[in-house]
């Protein structure tokens, strides 16, 4: 049996595993899983919608567009090429006194500079406020990145002017197309449960590493926004989860050099638009509290052998079967969730709340590399750092977002603790800030953290002006 066989039977077989998984479940795909709201935004007691509340017809619309990467960008950024195109998927929303725009980019982040020069690009071509603009990415690990400019050369500069150019296009037709598609709309909210997510710190002979932690902490849970028209035809699918977008991470292909591909979260949307091609429906995939999180499956995985030593093995082109497996799994689960929901029409409050919290900084690596499992480490103090949080009502649900990547378990507790039965949180909202580790995490010395700008204790105080940001609201 030759090493091309040997691969291919086991991912045979891994196929075999997953599909037949339905029992032990990686989704949970009983009724009972969804937990449905039927919002009557006319009979919500202390809320206050003034001004925020007309008595006008709640209307939504999507639009989604590619970011065109051309042959001649590449190779670039370790890219030989596209295996599957990115995209922004924009969200509308207007109840006649406010517009708001949610946005998702295929990309690993934005950094507030990037995020402020899209925003006048959504603001212009949707009509949107610029403080009532969500913007985030799907958090792909195998997309280029806009660099800033200092120190690059002239071809450098040029292929990232390239990026930016698509990048920029993308976003202005995608928000374009969503306005031409303002109809209204009725809105509904569900939740579902789905295992395609595991906690990756775990305990190796060295110190916690990276790996797959099937005893941590990790949250299933996936939330479910369905926008109908009034037909009852779906409009639009925003969902949420607690993942990174990284099966493809620093894997290679058999003849080297990594393609470009939106991962995960593109294969859970492609699923549920596919779903609902009949309708041109756009879904939105949003990353949740995922800092300590990675899909249960990846193609440049980390494994612990008996005398916990880790090392890491890539098993190449092949990882782009666990990335349409794992996404057509939590897409279908999305899709469920969806199909279950009542949507109810009415008028519907949109309100967005802007705060932020003083945390202590501390020093971090200059390079990840620098990082290696560890049983000692001395973190440094370095200053205080302010850290914005955003908060869009619509209706009784609460989108919560945070620049930084949550731990799991703080969005966990947020949502337990949230006044608000239906509270998503979403991460790498309108910036990206790196990681922010709960207290326990930093006990451990876990890579997310020691690679992180944030001291010990700063996600529980986030944490905690969340919660009182969300008791104004009620």
């Amino acid at each position: 049996m030759n090493h091309a066989f040997k691969k291919w039977f086991a991912i045979l077989f891994l196929v075999i595993l997953i599909t037949g998984m339905v029992g032990v479940g990686l989704c949970f795909a009983s009724s009972n899983a969804i937990e449905n709201s039927q919002i009557n935004f006319n009979k919500m007691p202390g809320i206050d919608t003034h001004g925020d509340t007309p008595n006008m017809i709640f209307a939504v619309g999507a639009g989604r567009y590619a970011i065109d990467i051309p042959d001649s960008f590449f190779p670039e950024h370790g890219f030989v090429g596209v295996h599957d195109k990115l995209y922004t998927r924009t969200l509308l929303m207007d109840n006649g006194a406010k517009r708001t725009a949610l946005v998702v980019v295929d990309f690993t982040s934005l950094d507030t500079e990037q995020i402020s020069g899209l925003k006048e690009i959504v603001s212009r071509a949707g009509d949107v406020d610029l403080s009532n603009i969500f913007i985030c990415t799907n958090h792909t690990f195998s997309a280029p990145h806009i660099k800033s400019t200092l120190g690059l050369t002239d071809t450098e500069k040029g292929k990232n002017d390239i990026l930016r150019r698509a990048l920029d296009d993308s976003i202005s037709n995608s928000v374009t197309s969503a306005k031409k598609d303002m109809q209204p709309a009725k809105i509904g909210y569900g939740v579902g449960s789905c295992n395609v997510n595991v906690n990756r710190d775990l305990l190796t002979a060295e110190g916690w590493w990276h790996g797959s932690n099937e005893h941590g902490i990790s949250d299933k849970d996936v939330a479910v926004i369905q926008f109908e028209d009034l037909k009852g035809n779906p409009i639009a699918v925003f969902m949420n989860y607690a993942v990174q977008s990284s099966i493809m991470n620093e894997s290679v292909l058999e003849n080297s050099g990594q393609l470009v591909t939106s991962d995960l979260g593109g294969a859970t949307v492609r699923h549920i638009e596919q779903q609902y091609n009949d309708n041109g429906t756009i879904a939105l995939f949003t990353i949740g509290a995922a800092g300590d999180q990675e899909p249960i499956f990846t193609s440049n995985h980390y494994t612990i052998d008996k005398n916990g030593q880790s090392s890491r093995s890539d098993i190449h082109d092949a990882g782009y079967v666990l990335v349409d497996l794992l996404g057509e799994r939590l897409g279908s689960e999305a899709v469920r969730v969806s199909e279950g929901i009542h949507a109810v029409q009415s008028q519907v409050p949109l309100r967005i709340v802007k705060d932020s919290v003083r945390c202590k900084g501390q020093l971090m690596s200059a390079h990840i590399a620098d990082i290696h499992p560890t049983k000692k480490y001395n973190y440094q103090s370095n200053g205080e750092i302010d850290v914005p949080i955003e908060i869009m009502q619509i209706g009784d649900i609460a989108l919560v977002g945070v620049q930084p990547e949550l731990a799991c378990q703080i969005g966990i507790d947020i949502k337990k603790k949230s006044p608000f039965k239906n509270t998503v949180v979403m991460t790498l909202v309108n910036g990206a800030a790196k990681y922010m580790a709960d207290e326990n995490s930093y006990d451990k010395f876990t890579y997310e953290a020691r690679n992180s700008q944030y001291a010990k204790g700063s996600a529980e105080c986030v944490e905690d002006k969340i919660l009182s940001m969300l008791e104004t609201l009620k």
